[in-house]
């Protein structure tokens, strides 16, 4: 049996990062409905967690209005 430091059950970090950034997002949207502050947000997670974040925090966002994300 090989050891690895990698948590195999758990989710990865960046999904972790970006969820919780949804999450951010999500309820700083629905307080303030600050588009340009969410849009900001939004570039610079794509500078921090690399090309596609922009559209997967997107889809975080998304399942959260529906309810199948918490």
């Amino acid at each position: 049996m090989t050891w690895s430091r990698r948590n195999i059950q758990g989710p990865s970090d960046r999904v972790t990062l970006e969820q919780s950034e949804a999450r951010e997002l999500f309820h700083n949207w629905e307080q303030t409905k600050n588009r340009d502050l969410i849009r900001a947000r939004l570039e610079r997670a794509e500078r921090i967690y690399g090309s596609g974040a922009r559209d997967r925090i997107r889809a975080y966002m998304a399942q959260m209005r529906d309810g199948t994300l918490i």
